[in-house]
């Protein structure tokens, strides 16, 4: 059963982004004590209210604001309403899905940066910045810039601000996996909306509730999320929410059926069909449809299943739903192997399952195995449903153990980040002082020329202060370098971190970037992972996996040449970046880092530990294209495809992804979506290096 739950996916059509745009900002009036232009504020108000009522009608009313107070405007209005505006005017722009207009509008709004020192001023224009880059799906980055919001937002004072700032990182780090730091900020978006008592303010507080319930379906408590989403129904219901009901009867509904509660299921989507057509809403009918439909497969009814399936399939190819019709294709799959249909079924299941590898997290990914495993056992391939149990044990280990523990040491490293930052700022505040204190004094001086031994006694003082200011600055650079190098450091390894690839690139950007044709030397990424780092820890204790991670950065660092960069990218994942290597050195290369990795057991404690590595390459600029085009974030995730590739097929190796076999237009999405099914259609060239033969009894089985 292939049950989908799409508010819980991080991608957003416009009439969802315009429903939490309006959420997140629906909080008035601002503060006293920051000064506005009252009537540009209650027409804000209003746009906000249209926003509710009429997407369509918002967008021509922003428009008209901004054309008002800000293109055409003949007199100045106060920078926190200039902020406001220029923040919705971006945003609406952005899930109009106006691309370009929208940058423009956040570049100027950007711009506003140095002009004050405000807080709510400051924490507005970042989280807009943040919810572009959330919107693009660019989560690194999303997450390197939460870190300043974080700090400012705690000195703003307007609930607006407040409200809008927090639940927008709480929605961030929800995304990254951070469950325990998304639910404090939802708490402190709930503290702003308490300061409130306005016509919206049910209306927020239920749309908090909302987002907490997502985060007990993520942590599978069913029973606190279950308990939420039917009081949030219930009010719904009463307050005359209507368009929030099919988003909740869909989460109602997948939490139903996870307890197995089918017959309650099937009435929670029965409900959602029926508000989703009231509400105009397309595509989560088509996601009702489709729950449906497994919950009969639950039942094993398959004669309905399959009426509900083929009925819904025609929908979503209607609405052109990609991600629906792979889910309905794999629940037909597992029908025709249900009813006797051995071959085509599995054949089905397995080429879907391709692509939720690459498109789904391992929390959304695991149960799928689960019912590929139950059609092996029909189909009485019982070598094939045991591997794939294990697969799905193994995965599951990992969703309750190593990303939680990658997880933390990631929050500690961007702690220790945010921590060497404010330090920075509290010392070049003491040095700024310090130099005040010394414009003091030679004003003192001047002021009593006329006294000889004041003027001697404050020459003399004046001296020392400035040798005391001097030592004090030279100590205060030194302190900086050191804080700067430390945090784009790893400290456990002492490889560089994900902050120190991101400068490095924006440096890159602005210096210009490479062109280059397939034969010439180019940058590349090398996306390496060690295998089996788990059992490494359960068999040796994490002290040797933190052995063997300080042991192979080692390693890595002496064979990668000076001018490259080596970077920890998290828990048991290394970067290479690598200037200028030429397509005829990428197979030498790969095959001297697989060779550095697992040629010699790590010693650690007596023990000798052998360790191997799967890897994903892939040149930048890739194959020619503008780097406008696939950037060198794009290409890392391909990269980081190349890396489940080279796992799935049987680790110790690298894929390397070297070229384009047809125009980047016609592979720009199997290369987003589904890199296995881009090699199956002959697409890109790639290259398969083999690491070496592993002997130890410890190494990974």
């Amino acid at each position: 059963m292939f049950l989908l739950f799409v508010p819980n996916r991080f991608a957003f059509t416009r009439q969802m982004g315009a429903a939490i745009l309006l959420l997140n900002l629906l909080l008035s009036p601002a503060v006293a004590q920051l000064q506005t232009s009252e009537p540009l504020e209650q027409q804000l108000d209003q746009y906000l209210v249209t926003t509710f009522d009429d997407t369509a009608a918002a967008d021509i009313f922003i428009n008209s604001l901004f054309e008002r107070y800000y293109v055409n405007a003949t007199t100045d209005i106060a920078f926190a309403s200039k902020v406001r505006l220029l923040s919705y005017q971006a945003s609406a722009f952005l899930y109009q899905q106006q691309q370009q207009q929208a940058d423009n509008v956040l570049t100027e709004l950007l711009a506003l940066l140095d002009q004050s020192n405000d807080a709510d001023a400051l924490s507005e224009i970042y989280a807009t910045e943040i919810e572009f880059l959330v919107y693009q799906r660019e989560l690194t980055a999303a997450v390197l810039k939460a870190d300043r919001l974080e700090l400012i937002v705690k000195q703003a004072n307007t609930p607006r601000v407040r409200y809008y700032a927090h639940n927008l990182l709480g929605r961030l780090l929800r995304a990254d996996s951070q469950y325990e730091q998304a639910l404090q900020h939802f708490t402190d978006a709930l503290d702003a909306v308490i300061e409130t008592d306005d016509q919206f303010t049910l209306r927020r507080r239920s749309f908090l509730n909302y987002a907490i319930a997502q985060v007990y379906t993520d942590l599978k408590k069913w029973p606190e999320a279950k308990t939420l989403i039917d009081q949030l129904i219930v009010d719904a219901q009463k307050y005359q929410f209507q368009q929030f009901l099919p988003d909740l009867y869909l989460m109602q509904g997948f939490i139903t059926a996870e307890q197995q509660d089918f017959t309650a299921a099937i009435l929670s989507n029965t409900l959602g069909i029926a508000a989703a057509q009231a509400n105009n809403q397309p595509d989560i009918e088509l996601t009702f449809q489709n729950n449906l439909g497994s919950i009969y497969m639950e039942q094993e009814n398959y004669s309905a299943a399959k009426q509900t399936l083929r009925l819904a399939a025609t929908k979503a190819e209607q609405l052109n739903n990609n991600f629906i019709s792979h889910s309905i294709d794999f629940n037909l799959g597992y029908i025709a192997v249900m009813e006797g249909n051995y071959d085509d079924g599995l054949s089905a299941m397995l080429t879907e399952l391709d692509f939720f590898k690459n498109n789904d997290s391992k929390a959304q990914f695991e149960p799928t195995l689960g019912w590929l495993a139950r059609a092996y056992g029909k189909a009485g391939k019982f070598q094939l449903q045991a591997a794939t149990l294990q697969q799905q044990l193994t995965l599951r280990a990992e969703i309750l153990t190593s990303e939680r523990e990658q997880s933390v040491l990631e929050l500690q490293n961007r702690y220790d980040t945010k921590a060497k930052s404010q330090l920075i700022t509290i010392l070049e505040q003491e040095n700024n002082l310090k130099a005040q204190l010394l414009d003091n004094q030679k004003l003192q001086q001047q002021l009593t020329g006329l006294f000889a031994l004041v003027l001697i006694f404050a020459a003399i003082l004046l001296y020392q202060l400035y040798r005391k200011v001097r030592l004090s600055n030279r100590k205060l650079r030194e302190a900086n370098k050191q804080l700067e190098f430390q945090s784009l450091r790893d400290p456990l390894t002492g490889l560089f971190n994900r902050r120190a690839l991101q400068e490095h690139m924006q440096r890159r950007d602005k210096f210009g970037r490479r062109q280059t044709d397939a034969n010439e030397k180019a940058n590349a990424f090398l996306l390496l992972d060690i295998d089996f780092f788990k059992k490494i820890n359960d068999n040796n204790g994490h002290a040797a996996g933190d052995e063997v991670l300080k042991q192979l950065s080692d390693r890595l660092s002496k064979v990668c040449r000076e001018h490259d960069l080596v970077i920890r990218w998290g828990g048991e994942e290394f970067l290479l970046y690598l200037d200028n290597i030429a397509p005829e050195q990428v197979t030498g290369f790969c095959q001297r880092i697989l060779e550095v990795i697992a040629g010699e057991p790590v010693p650690c404690d007596n023990k000798l530990i052998t360790v191997s590595a799967s890897g994903g390459f892939i040149h930048l600029p890739f194959a020619g294209i503008d780097e406008a085009e696939l950037n060198w974030e794009r290409a890392l995730q391909i990269a980081d495809m190349a890396l489940y590739l080279s796992k799935v097929n049987g680790r110790n190796q690298v894929y390397a992804i070297t070229g384009l076999r047809c125009d980047y237009d016609a592979a720009r999405q199997p290369l987003t979506d589904d890199l296995q099914g881009a090699i199956r259609q002959n697409m890109v060239d790639y290259i398969t290096i083999k690491g070496p033969a592993l002997t130890n009894k410890n190494a990974a089985e």
